[in-house]
């Protein structure tokens, strides 16, 4: 089955509006996930202090809250108009007037001015012809660009997809970015960044994000072979507990 996510643009926003009900959104500190691969961004060169910043595929903001306090602007875009309501009431909660949230598909989108620095996190629509040409084609931008590095094992995912008979995407966003690169003469730094996240949900949401990932494949998911499955992710506080193990490249170059 293929995904409907790797379809077209309006597949594309239906499935991230859908996410947007359980996906992660911006948390405060400096010792989680986000805060760790921004600093890994900084110590190999990049520049976020005072720079007008474009976020390609924000989602729900969880970096973008985080550029918008260091830069001067953050321009955040996003196909999903769900995900950018996470985006803008969160960042209103943080009291920031510098960010501008454009509701758009990335190739519709047409940028205004410079941008010192492109964030790029995992962003799907970067699969489709022409999305990093038109990335690259941001010219004198700094560029930090997020990809997957061929691993995303979902302990949930993984024995719902054998029952349900779905092949999973290939995770290999990094390769081919690193190739395109290759292809145009332009020097990178490629940076592993690999572990595991490690996410509670209700038992609610973990069957919404279960369905809602089914779906995508055109899976038509027996509610009452989840609820029992599911039981399996139960802790001791009530909570279900989602373990994914990942392997991400971060690519760091400055366009031409």
């Amino acid at each position: 089955m293929a995904s409907k996510a790797q379809g077209s643009a309006q597949d594309l926003k239906n499935f991230w509006d859908r996410k947007s009900r359980t996906f992660p959104r911006y948390s405060p500190g400096e010792d989680n996930y986000e805060a760790r691969v921004l600093a890994l961004a900084r110590d190999n060169g990049a520049v976020f202090k005072g720079a007008r910043i474009l976020d390609v595929g924000c989602g729900t903001g969880l970096y973008t809250i985080r550029l918008a306090k260091e830069g001067r602007e953050v321009v955040a875009v996003d196909l999903s108009p769900e995900m950018l309501g996470i985006l803008r009431e969160d960042a209103e909660a943080q009291g920031l007037s510098n960010l501008l949230v454009i509701n758009s598909d990335w190739l519709s989108f047409e940028p205004s001015g410079h941008f010192e620095v492109v964030f790029c996190s995992m962003c799907p629509a970067m699969s489709r012809p022409g999305a990093l040409d038109k990335l690259l084609g941001l010219r004198g931008s700094q560029v930090v660009y997020l990809g997957w590095n061929g691993l995303l094992r979902s302990y949930v995912s993984e024995e719902l997809y054998e029952h349900y008979k779905v092949t999973p995407k290939s995770f290999q966003g990094a390769q081919a970015t690193r190739e395109h690169l290759d292809a145009r003469g332009l020097k990178y730094a490629a940076l592993p960044i690999e572990g595991q996240w490690r996410v509670t949900y209700s038992k609610a949401e973990l069957l919404d994000s279960a369905v809602t990932n089914l779906d995508d494949y055109g899976a038509v998911p027996d509610l009452d072979h989840l609820n029992s499955y599911l039981e399996k992710f139960r802790q001791p506080d009530g909570q279900y507990l989602e373990v994914t193990d990942y392997k991400i490249q971060m690519i760091l170059w400055q366009n031409k």
